[in-house]
């Protein structure tokens, strides 16, 4: 989990930090004092553990079922919830339930979860959208609309040219479509040997 913010419609910003350990279960508001009582409080949730769901959806299928589907079973330690919509789809997030529980206690309906799998950056155009946080990729891929849009742990640089490689020629996309990456040096340097890699 990721930037905390407040936000209203004069739009203010506030950010802050949060720092998880033992697993997601625990993190520190002590820094989030600032954030005015009257802003919604949007959490960005670092997980792999996530699938986007039409919004139109999500009345009819729980986000357990949703994960589910795609193979990812919500451990007994876990709270299946969706996010906040954005361009009519939703994601359906596995989170620790104390951490969760911990949130709503501090922010009640001012809580709003999200992943960086909503972003719609790039949507217009053909092209590879990658967003690195540790070892969590978020891939979304862009033909005319949202072709894919999934999370991946990986290991290595060389682990994500293989998988990048493979969701390409998959896709039937041209390796020459540009590739959009917020991350680090060393996945930059090596996707940039084989395509058109534009940093963020």
């Amino acid at each position: 989990m990721r930037q905390v913010t407040g936000r209203s419609s004069n739009n203010s910003e506030n950010k802050a930090s949060i720092r998880l350990a033992s697993g997601g279960r625990f993190f520190s508001a002590s820094s989030l004092g600032s954030i005015p009582e009257n802003e919604d409080v949007i959490v960005c949730i670092d997980t792999p553990r996530v699938t986007l769901v039409p919004q139109s959806l999500t009345n009819n299928i729980s986000a357990d079922s949703a994960l589910a589907i795609t193979g990812q079973r919500v451990e007994d330690s876990e709270i299946a919830i969706y996010s906040e919509p954005h361009d009519d789809m939703c994601a359906a997030i596995a989170i620790n339930k104390e951490c969760y529980q911990n949130l709503v206690d501090l922010y009640s309906s001012r809580l709003k979860l999200t992943t960086p799998l909503l972003s719609t950056t790039h949507s217009s155009e053909r092209s590879l959208a990658l967003e690195i946080a540790g070892n969590i990729c978020y891939i979304r891929l862009y033909d005319n609309s949202l072709k894919l849009a999934e999370a991946i742990e990986v290991a290595s640089a060389a682990e994500l040219v293989f998988y990048i490689t493979n969701i390409l020629n998959i896709s039937g996309v041209p390796t020459t479509i540009p590739i959009y990456i917020i991350g680090t040096k060393e996945y930059v340097k090596a996707l940039k040997k084989y395509y058109k890699v534009i940093c963020e």
